[in-house]
């Protein structure tokens, strides 16, 4: 996957251990991305217990990975003076984004339940929630942004878009590979 590192992780400049896991079913279980819908789309059933623990289990690895990442991106030490600050931005950041992110994963779900009887209406109301998810997004950016140029320096926080845009571009290419692209039905 995205954040794949082996043996020994550095978290804050700690070091931890980190086992390897295997995320191919995470992505398939999130895999198919996005088109769009304006009527009332049919959401995809609940997952079992056992598919919400498995996706919730690869998300948390993620973020720890994601974490360790940008750690190292961001080339700040704990002696450095904007470490604390960044990471007191950084982590509220996570938690608001995480939300968002949930709404991708129900979009991904309702994609791939729709994907065989998908027609106008359903691909409109998933391509208009697609985007809603994509202006959060950005708007979360610019806001975290902001507060990071406030709480560090304009290149701290300029740094901080550049580590997660790449991010979010790995993440995105791996997901459209493993989503179909809609057809007209």
């Amino acid at each position: 996957m995205i954040f794949a590192y082996f043996g020994v992780k550095k978290v804050h400049n700690k070091p931890i251990e980190k086992k390897i896991t295997s995320r191919i079913l995470l992505v398939s279980v999130m895999g198919a991305l996005l088109t769009g819908c304006a009527t009332k789309t049919p959401s995809a059933p609940p997952m079992t217990d056992q598919a919400a623990a498995f996706v919730s289990y690869g998300r948390a690895e993620m973020r720890e990975d994601k974490v360790v990442f940008i750690n190292e991106s961001m080339n700040l030490t704990s002696a450095d003076p904007n470490y604390d600050a960044f990471w007191h931005e950084y982590y509220p950041y996570e938690t608001e984004l995480k939300k968002i992110n949930d709404q991708r994963i129900q979009l991904i779900r309702d994609y791939n339940f729709n994907y065989e009887t998908m027609d106008d209406n359903i691909a409109n109301n998933l391509a208009e929630r697609a985007l809603t998810i994509h202006k959060k997004k950005l708007e979360l950016l610019k806001k975290y942004y902001e507060k990071i140029k406030r709480a560090t320096s304009p290149v701290i926080a300029a740094r901080f878009l550049q580590v997660e845009y790449r991010i979010n571009l790995l993440l995105d290419a791996e997901i459209a590979s493993k989503t179909p692209l809609a057809e007209k039905k």
